[in-house]
């Protein structure tokens, strides 16, 4: 359950925890060190009673990337909307499927940020990156990407009626050595909000 896993003051006391645990949405996709490939589609969100808030990704799939070298990122835009009443006190992502990996365990194995635009991103046809026309923050700086813990995300709105246009960058340090070359794993990103009091 999301719930136990959550760090921090929420996992304190799971049984009200669960009861706020109101929305949850999930983009999967692959990544590997010499390929990242496939994509799949995105949950709606579990909670549809309109008096809380919910979350809902836009984007029901994310695109293919390939050859990821060492030193190499790969981008992808999401859409994170918020519905019903209410507010989130925290939004939690979690990948899943990175169990027993070396593509998580390696010291030098994949990493994740989070940055979150006030607008759309927009992508340059020359370098192939998304670039933010607005107001930047960085939701959550890069870290080793692991199915051990959930994330939590700074910095975003969690207000009904809102969207936070979220940019998401896999890379792999350059550090990386001979050992994860074609390694790959199945990964779900999994968005957890945490309905305020």
């Amino acid at each position: 359950s999301p719930a136990s896993s959550a760090p921090g003051r929420a996992s304190s006391a799971a049984v009200p925890l669960l009861r706020r645990l109101l929305a949850s949405a999930a983009v999967v996709g692959t990544a590997s060190a010499l390929c990242v490939c496939a994509a799949l589609a995105s949950a709606g969100p579990l909670g549809k009673n309109a008096r809380h808030p919910r979350l809902t990704l836009t984007h029901r799939a994310l695109a293919r990337a390939t050859a990821l070298a060492p030193g190499d990122r790969a981008q992808r835009t999401l859409e994170l909307r918020y519905w019903g009443r209410g507010r989130f006190s925290a939004v939690y992502m979690r990948a899943l499927g990175l169990s027993g990996s070396l593509l998580a365990t390696s010291p030098n194995g994949l990493r994740v940020t989070v940055e979150r635009c006030s607008r759309s991103w927009t992508k340059s046809r020359r370098t192939r990156t998304y670039g933010c026309r607005g107001r930047h923050w960085v939701a959550l700086e890069s870290v080793r990407l692991t199915s051990r813990k959930p994330f939590r995300l700074r910095h975003l709105t969690g207000r009904p009626g809102r969207t936070d246009h979220l940019r998401l960058t896999v890379s792999l340090p350059r550090q990386a050595g001979n050992a994860l070359q074609l390694r790959s794993a199945r990964i779900a990103y999994r968005f957890v909000g945490v309905a305020a009091r």
